[in-house]
Formats: structure tokens, sequence, C-alpha cells
């Protein structure tokens, strides 16, 4: 079986939305694509993810309603669903009346814990995938497993380049203790003389000063320490093709490896990670992969003097894009992403 031909009706934010879109549409299929929210803004993410009645019977029920309503003479194969916070029920409900041939696919690129009532939501859709791998042990009777990807279409100017600028390079949400761990990061990287670049980002301004509030680990934060605006995508891939070493740091409350990881094993770079679970991961070596304790963790200066070691082609191909839209659309099964138990 292909895609070719096939219309897949998209559901995400705006994220890696594009990306996707645009694999598919290199496999020959059709995508149309809606933003899982009726905007971006700080009001209606924090509504919705709250869960807050009014807002939801109000405002995103009538949002997918109208949707469905203006696309329903369409005939759409697929309908995958990234993440699936702010669709709600209702929508789930009609899509599957008004579009019955449909294999309705969810894809949860966070983790349970971080997706409040998600499971409520389960039994609307044929398939449902998790990238956390906690998650699917423990639920393996409702999941699916796959890990998340790298956009190979984005990685031959980022493999082009050959300078090692700096040591270590970090682009990322300082959210929970993270902010905390990379100040604590750079300190070590000044007494071994290694070069740190990071960039921090807050959604807003007044999330910086609620932390600065409520969070601990803002205590020593200043406005300069952070950034309110996202940094475009391809600085970052460039920003990461001039770095010997890609620094990750996971939400607590997630084992799931981030989309960074998969980044860094599509730009085949090293990385240090306080995510303990990658040991379980087939494309994990000591040599390229360093795992740093959380509180009170110890930067490792011959981790950064060992060269990358090349990973098998099978491995390195399978947490591409290509084979993630192949795999979570039901067109390619592959070998690897079972696990039998949730041990460390």
């Amino acid at each position: 079986m292909s895609i070719a031909g096939k219309k897949i009706l998209l559901i995400s934010n705006h994220g890696f939305s594009k990306q996707i879109s645009e694999e598919i549409k290199s496999l020959d299929g059709e995508v149309i694509f809606v933003n899982d929210k009726p905007n971006d803004g700080l009001i209606a993410k924090t509504l919705g993810r709250v869960k807050f009645k009014p807002y939801i019977r109000c405002v995103l029920e009538k949002y997918y309603s109208n949707i469905i309503d203006d696309i329903s003479e369409e005939t759409i194969d697929y309908i995958l669903v990234i993440r699936g916070e702010y669709t709600p029920i209702g929508a789930l409900k009609k899509m599957r009346k008004v579009f019955p041939n449909a294999n309705m696919v969810l894809y949860m690129w966070d983790s349970i814990i971080n997706n409040r009532g998600i499971e409520k939501k389960w039994s609307y859709y044929d398939e449902v995938w998790t990238f956390d791998r906690k998650d699917y042990c423990e639920h393996k009777e409702c999941l699916k497993f796959r890990p998340l990807f790298y956009c190979e279409k984005l990685l031959p100017d980022a493999k082009n380049q050959h300078s090692q600028k700096y040591d270590l390079a970090f682009v990322g949400t300082g959210h929970e203790d993270r902010i905390a761990i990379i100040k604590e990061i750079d300190r070590q990287c000044k007494d071994n003389g290694l070069k740190f670049f990071y960039y921090i980002y807050v959604p807003h301004i007044f999330v910086y000063y609620y932390n600065k509030i409520f969070n601990k680990h803002y205590k020593y934060v200043r406005r300069s320490d952070v950034n309110f605006e996202l940094m475009p995508l391809d600085e970052v891939y460039r920003i990461y093709s001039n770095s010997k070493c890609i620094l990750d740091v996971e939400s607590s409350t997630q084992t799931g490896l981030t989309m960074r990881t998969t980044e860094i094993v599509g730009i085949k770079k090293k990385l240090m990670t306080t995510n303990k679970d990658i040991i379980n991961y087939d494309f994990y070596s000591a040599n390229n992969i360093f795992v740093f304790e959380r509180t009170k963790g110890k930067i490792s200066k011959d981790f950064f003097d060992k060269e990358y070691k090349e990973i098998p082609k099978e491995i390195y191909d399978k947490y591409s894009l290509k084979f993630w839209v192949l795999e979570v659309l039901g067109e390619k099964k592959l070998e690897g992403f079972e696990f039998e138990s949730n041990t460390d």
C-alpha cells in the first residue's frame, strides 16, 4: 500500500506541521491542514489546556464543527491528529460520522501526565501512538510506540557545515528546572575551557515574571538570560551544525525522547542529555551520548575530546520523517520499536 493519491486531514499546532505536510506531499499524498485550536494566543492555549468547559463548548466545539462542515464533501482517507489536547470529543464523534471511511490516528508527542484526560479520547481513534516508551510499556493494550523524527530535508545545509564553533549548544524553552541546569552546565563549561552557546526561549514576558514569583529555579534568572522570540528553525540547525555536542534537558515529568534528541540522530552530532531512558534506544552509544545527572551532574571533558562515531544506516533511516509518516499512517512496519518491559 502507499499514501500516493490519499487525502490526509492533519490536525496539529503549527510546529512541525509544515514539514509533515511537505513529506506527505513528497510521497504523492494530499494534505488538508487544520490548526488544533482557533489561534495560538496565550489565552486560547491556557483555556484549552485547563479544559475550561465553557471555552470547549462555546469556542472549540464550534471551531471544529465549522471546519468539518467546510470540508464535508472531501474524501478523507486519514485523519492524523498530533497531540490531541485541544481536539474535543464532540469533534472526534462528528469526524467519525462525516468521514466514516477515514482511518483516524492520534500521535501523542507529549507524555500522558502532561496531557490531562487524553485517555478519554483514545477509543475514538483507530490507532493511538505515543513517543513515550514508559507510557507505551504501561498501556500496551491501547498504544503503539514510535519515537519522534528528524526532518531530512532540513539537514543538507547543516551537514555541509564543518566548523566547530561551539563545544556545546542548547536551544529551547526555559521551563521547570531546565534553566537552572543550563546555568550550572554553563558554569562547568567555563571551568573546563568549553565554549557553550545557549538560547532560552520564554513565550511571554508575563510567563517570565510568573516564574520569577512561583518557580524557585528562576531565582537568579535575569531578563537578559531569556528570549521572548522563537529562534527560526534554520538558525537552530545552523547553531547545531557549528557545535560538537548538543544539550538536551527533557521535562521532569516525561521519559520520552525529545524532538531535539532525534534531530541529533539526523544531524549526526554528539548529545549530552538528562534523559536516562535513552540507554534503551538502538542508536545509543556511550561514545556519542553522555547522560548528565539532573542534579549535581558533572561534565566529562573526555567525552568532548572523542570524535562522533557513525551509527548503522538502517537505524539512522528509521528515525527520519519519511519513515515516521509511513509507519504512523500504517503503510510501513519497522523493527526495533518494541519493548518488553518498563525496566531501567
